[in-house]
């Protein structure tokens, strides 16, 4: 069963929040009455018509993963879903590696990527973001019975440290565990299950799914943050203005409406101002 996580003392919140939906409380009997003002236009061009198709790597909680029941779910997907209803749309949810996930774009596999991707000038060359969503940073998780011997990311000097492949932590890992032999894995189960078995002593990677990991698990602890001004934007293929705009668009409304205070908190506790 997932549990919903209740860590806030390790994440930065930001302020988004739901988007409005249409106004269905206008009275008539008019077929053709015109919408109302604050309906949203679906955006022209999708891959699919009449849904808004999303690229992931699946699973990495809490900001995406399956239920129990098999539906996409997730920090990013409930956002996401949040704007495809704004325009009636319908979601479509392909996993794909993380590592090469935003040439699905250029591709025509998707509309957006919504994967956690942190917005940095590198991949600003390869694909369009929408406005920042979510604050992150990085940090270093270990076994907790290893607590003794662990207390830092010096402590990995000769040590086995394993990072996600293509994200921003295997660069924090490559240039500042310099000591130690990083290793990595095509997505974030992989790395769990190879600290599970001892292949690698700790895990570099996305300071919110680190922390969530960790009061879903006692075994497991986070030991250090890593302050890196990093923040989560959805992808769109470059110059695709019309996904793009739809996107700031539900965000902004989101902002506005109070709405997303109520995702943010179904993942992450209670949104601060």
């Amino acid at each position: 069963m997932r549990l919903t996580p209740r860590f806030l003392a390790v994440l930065v919140p930001v302020a988004l929040v739901l988007a409005a939906c249409g106004d269905d409380s206008d009275e008539g009997t008019d077929a053709t009455e015109a919408p109302a003002d604050d309906a949203v236009a679906a955006p022209e061009g999708l891959v699919s018509e009449g849904t808004l198709t999303v690229c992931s790597d699946t699973p990495y909680e809490p900001f995406e993963f399956k239920d129990d029941a098999g539906t996409d779910t997730g920090y990013d997907m409930d956002l996401l879903r949040a704007i495809a209803d704004t325009a009636d749309l319908e979601m479509a949810v392909i996993d794909l590696p993380f590592d090469g996930i935003l040439g699905s774009l250029a591709a025509g596999d998707c509309d957006v990527v919504g994967s956690a991707v942190s917005i940095t000038d590198e991949r600003k060359e390869q694909v369009d973001f929408s406005q920042p969503y979510f604050d992150s940073a990085q940090s270093l998780l270990i076994k907790a019975e290893d607590g003794g011997e662990i207390t830092s990311l010096e402590d990995f000097d000769g040590r086995p440290l394993g990072v996600q492949s293509g994200t921003t932590g295997e660069t924090f890992a490559n240039e500042n565990a310099t000591g130690a032999t990083v290793t990595s894995f095509e997505d974030s189960d992989g790395l769990f299950a190879a600290l599970e078995a001892g292949e690698i002593d700790g895990i570099l990677q996305d300071l919110p799914v680190n922390g969530y990991r960790s009061t879903q698990d006692d075994s497991l602890v986070m030991i250090e943050e890593f302050p890196t001004d990093e923040q989560y934007g959805f992808a769109v293929a470059k110059d695709n203005t019309a996904v793009l705009d739809f996107l700031n668009t539900g965000l902004d409304s989101l902002r506005a409406d109070g709405g997303f205070d109520e995702i943010y908190a179904t993942y992450f506790g209670e949104a601060e101002a």
